[in-house]
This record gives structure tokens, C-alpha cells and sequence, in this order.
């Protein structure tokens, strides 16, 4: 080979060289900063659908894998059995209201009779006064002043037990007469309360959707004869999946709470979700399992173990590219960032920041990622290095 020859190829190899460097720099930082696992799937909360009261089956509105919104009519008992009940407490509730009627009525009656008895003891207080007064005297006899005297004993005793019927009254009606309702008693309350009970069980002969989201497992039918918590059917929000990927505990070393994540579904191959750590489990999965490994007893071989971590969407995946619990995906973590927690949950700061209970979690909450991964938006291509 002629020098020149030599010399050009020798030029050539080393501008490929240079000219690879950068592209294994890019690749060496990027598998350096990013742990990826397919041990991943689509995961969500299942809405359980039961009813709380035992009944049969009315009517019957959804099939499986149909579309519902929070508060849709599912299905109806047959509500004959608890409007009966609705009217018997209807009823029971103006038995007690006439009750209380009654109850203000000897209390007329008993304040007259008090009345009624303090004229009369005023009178016979009277009578005796001028007997007395008489037989000092000795005009009458001790005869007329005795009788007297025993009609005033009398009297007395009758105004005493007009007031003790009248206290009778006033602790029928609880004691206190003023400050309260005329029906605002403890027997009109119970009433009332068993009247709200027959009715919400009537209620409940309606079973509506708590959540949004698609019907799946659907095992009731038309003429059922259904029980309190059978499930009859399960609810998917499919708004609401995340992803359970499941690293090696080697893999965990830099991975926090809160980094970026990229996440590829097997059946879009071509898509790519924008998400973030949201938790990492407390636990390996074996440690919860059915049937835990005891590691004490019997040969020991060490395995890898892998531990669950929770995925979250940044926002909500494009009409047409919609996720299925199941689906298996692959999930690759920006390690980069190592500032953020390990044990904690991007969706509890987000309650804590707004002073939200738990419980009550807005259905159109999103994750708000940090200032630098604003740009990262979802359907875009991931950014690997050329």
C-alpha cells in the first residue's frame, strides 16, 4: 500500500474514532443516569360494586365493558318490600306526633288540675281560719272545728298531688316545654330517624356508579336474588391506572420519588407516557406474598430480589392510545435527580399542600412535575443520545 493510501485511511480511522467518542460519551451517561426493568404492568383500583340491602333484581342497565359515569344508574331491586316499610314508619311518625299531642293535653289537663286545687285549698284555708277563730271563742264545736281542720289536711294533699301530676306531664313530654319544638321530642326523633332509615333502604334499591370508568366481571342478572357485599360487578377507572414496575434491589441504589420516568407499552410500541416515581413499596413483593420465604430454615440460595414501584402519569394517556390494566410495559427512571425522598408519595404532598383529606381525592387531580421536566411532554419521542 502506497504511503498516501496509508495515510488517508490512517485519517479516516481516527475521524471515525473522534466521531464515535461523543456518541459513546451520550450512551454512557445515559445508561448511567437511567434504570429500566419489563418486569412492569399496568395496574389501577377496582371498584367493587355490591348492594347494601338484600333484594331481586328489577332491572338491569349496563352489560360488561360499557362506559359509565359517577352517579349512572347500574341496576334496580324490586322496591315494593321497603316502600311498605317507608309507609309503616310514615305512620309510626304520626302515631308519635298525635302521642305528643296527648302528652300536651294532660299537660293542660294537670296545670288546671293544679289550679283547680289551689282555688280549693285557698277556700278551704279559709273555712278553717274562721272555725278556728270561732272555737276560740267557743260559738262552734270541736265537731265543726275538726271537720275543718280535716278538709284544710285535704286540700293540701289534693294540691299536692296536682302538682306531682303535673310534673308527671312536663317529664312525659322531656322536661323542658320551652326552649324546644312542639314535636322536637325524643319520640318524634326516634320516629323520624326509623322513617330516614325505611327510606334510604329504599334508596339503595338503586345502585348507581360510584366512580367514571368501564364495567368488567359482570355477574348479575335479571331475577338475581342478591345478598349485602356480593359482588356484582367491578368497576375499572381507567383515567386513574399507573404502573407497578418491579426492579432489582441493585436497581434501586439512586432511585427517589419524584424522578421522571418513561414508560412504553407493549402495545404501542411507538408511544411513550411521561410519568414520575410516585412510591416505592416498603417491601419487597415476595415479603408480602401468600406464602413468604423463610430464609431460616432449609438450604439458602441468595436470589435478587425485586422490589414494587409505583408509576404515575404526568397526564392523562391521548383518546386513542388508552392504557388496560395488565398490559405490559417497559419503564425506564431518570436517576439523575437524587434529591427527592425514598419513602414517601408525590400524591400525599399533593394533599398536604392543598389541605386535603385523603378520601376525598378529586378526580381530575394531576401530578404537577418540577420546572425542569415541564418540557417533557407525553406522546413525545424519549431522548436518547445519537
Amino acid at each position: 500500500m502506497r504511503p498516501i493510501a496509508r495515510t488517508i485511511l490512517l485519517a479516516l480511522v481516527v475521524v471515525v474514532i473522534l466521531a464515535a467518542i461523543y456518541p459513546a460519551y451520550r450512551y454512557y451517561q445515559y445508561f448511567e443516569n437511567h434504570v429500566s426493568t419489563d418486569d412492569a404492568y399496568v395496574d389501577g383500583s377496582v371498584s367493587l360494586v355490591s348492594s347494601r340491602v338484600p333484594g331481586t333484581v328489577n332491572k338491569l342497565y349496563v352489560m360488561d365493558n360499557w362506559t359509565v359515569k359517577a352517579g349512572d344508574l347500574l341496576l334496580t331491586l324490586d322496591p315494593r318490600d321497603y316502600e311498605v316499610r317507608v309507609a309503616q314508619a310514615q305512620a309510626q311518625l304520626e302515631r308519635a306526633k298525635q302521642s305528643v299531642d296527648e302528652l300536651y293535653a294532660q299537660l293542660e289537663a294537670a296545670q288546671a288540675g293544679v289550679n283547680l286545687a289551689a282555688s280549693q285549698l285557698r277556700e278551704t284555708q279559709l273555712d278553717y281560719n274562721r272555725a278556728k277563730a270561732l272555737r276560740e271563742q267557743n260559738v262552734v264545736s270541736a265537731q265543726y272545728f275538726d271537720q275543718a281542720t280535716t278538709a284544710l289536711r285535704v286540700a293540701v294533699a289534693d294540691e299536692a298531688l296536682a302538682q306531682h301530676q303535673l310534673q308527671q306531664a312536663r317529664a312525659a313530654l322531656g322536661g323542658d316545654i320551652v326552649d324546644h319544638a312542639r314535636y322536637d321530642r325524643p319520640i318524634v326523633q326516634q320516629a323520624e330517624a326509623m322513617l330516614q332509615a325505611a327510606k334510604l333502604d329504599l334508596s339503595y334499591t338503586e345502585i348507581r356508579s360510584p366512580i367514571d370508568g368501564i364495567i368488567t366481571r359482570k355477574s348479575v342478572h335479571v331475577g338475581n336474588r342478591i345478598q349485602p357485599g356480593e359482588p356484582l360487578m367491578a368497576i375499572v377507572p381507567v383515567d386513574r391506572l399507573y404502573v407497578t414496575a418491579n426492579f432489582k434491589e441493585t436497581q434501586l441504589t439512586d432511585v427517589r420519588v419524584g424522578q421522571p420516568a418513561d414508560i412504553r407499552a407493549d402495545i404501542y410500541p411507538n408511544f411513550v407516557y411521561r410519568g414520575h416515581v410516585d412510591s416505592i413499596s416498603v417491601g419487597t413483593g415476595a415479603a408480602f406474598a401468600l406464602l413468604p420465604p423463610e430464609n431460616a430454615t432449609g438450604n439458602w440460595v441468595k436470589v435478587v430480589q425485586r422490589v414494587p414501584v409505583k408509576v404515575v402519569l404526568n397526564e392523562p394517556p391521548p383518546p386513542d392510545k388508552l392504557l388496560r390494566m395488565g398490559l405490559s410495559v417497559e419503564v425506564t427512571i431518570d436517576i439523575s435527580d437524587k434529591r427527592g425522598p425514598l419513602l414517601s408519595s408525590t400524591l400525599q404532598q399533593v394533599y398536604q399542600k392543598r389541605q386535603e383529606i385523603p378520601w376525598v381525592m378529586p378526580d381530575n387531580l394531576q401530578y404537577q412535575p418540577q420546572q425542569s421536566n415541564v418540557n417533557r411532554g407525553i406522546g413525545q419521542s424519549a431522548v436518547r443520545p445519537q
